[in-house]
């Protein structure tokens, strides 16, 4: 089943990989030990895909990205040594940092402030 997953481009690298940041909210079917269930993904969420736009990490929220660190700090074992873990923090520090440096334009228009009688 494929997804669309609506995102832009926050970095692009040299190899046609992109960071991007969700747009738009979503589910995708993600495996479990129960079998296939479904994931939310929201807005701000970070997104790495190949140049071929295929997603190399699904999409991931800052909570999520700060418990892969805390593993990683921790030393769970699984997570220090999976490159998988190590591309999901990449992704998370571009991307949370570019939202940082250089956010979303506001989505409503912000209204003049009306000038006072005096």
């Amino acid at each position: 089943m494929t997804v669309e997953i609506h995102a832009h481009d926050v970095a692009v690298f040299a190899n046609g990989s992109k960071v991007a940041t969700v747009t738009r909210p979503g589910t995708f079917m993600v495996p479990s030990k129960a079998g296939p269930v479904d994931r939310a993904f929201n807005i701000g969420d970070v997104v790495l895909v190949d140049g071929r736009g295929f997603v190399l990490v699904s999409p991931l929220s800052f909570a999520g990205a700060t418990e892969i660190a805390r593993a990683v700090i921790e030393n769970h074992s699984g997570t220090v040594t999976d490159s998988h873990s190590l591309r999901a923090l990449a992704t998370a520090v571009i991307g949370f940092a570019a939202q940082m440096v250089a956010p979303e334009p506001a989505r409503t228009a912000i209204e003049p402030a009306e000038a006072s009688a005096g």
